[in-house]
């Protein structure tokens, strides 16, 4: 016959468990997004991406941001300032979005970056 502390204790060890699990997924988000990298911000026209759901910018230094975050789909043919922080994909991820981006970047430097504000300078691009 079990105890009443190993019953308990079964019990509760996949609760401990579960109820952390969305922490490490977060501070695997967090080390992921470069932890510790500072916000940027970079002005250009912001483009829909050849990807459903992505985002791209050409900005006036002549590089392209790949954007991921909120609020970009309002802004699809707009001159935008985007504040976030660059990213580094996995080289899964990578390897997913490289055939798209290097299109869509058309010989340019291409950055990966979360944003985490949309501003929108001009209705236009120039």
């Amino acid at each position: 016959m079990m105890s009443q502390v190993k019953k308990v204790s079964l019990f509760l060890a996949p609760l401990v468990f579960l109820s952390l699990f969305p922490i490490l997924l977060n501070a695997q988000d967090n080390m992921g997004m470069g932890g510790g990298k500072q916000a940027m911000s970079v002005t250009g026209c912001l483009k829909q991406g050849s990807d459903a759901g992505g985002y791209y910018l050409m900005a006036q230094d002549g590089k392209m941001y790949e954007l991921m975050g909120p609020g970009l789909a309002a802004h699809v043919n707009h001159t935008v300032t985007v504040t976030g922080q660059q990213v580094t994909l996995s080289h899964a991820q990578e390897q997913k979005k490289e055939a798209s981006e290097k299109a869509e970047a058309g010989g340019s430097t291409y950055v990966d970056m979360k944003v985490s504000s949309v501003k929108m300078v001009s209705e236009s691009c120039q």
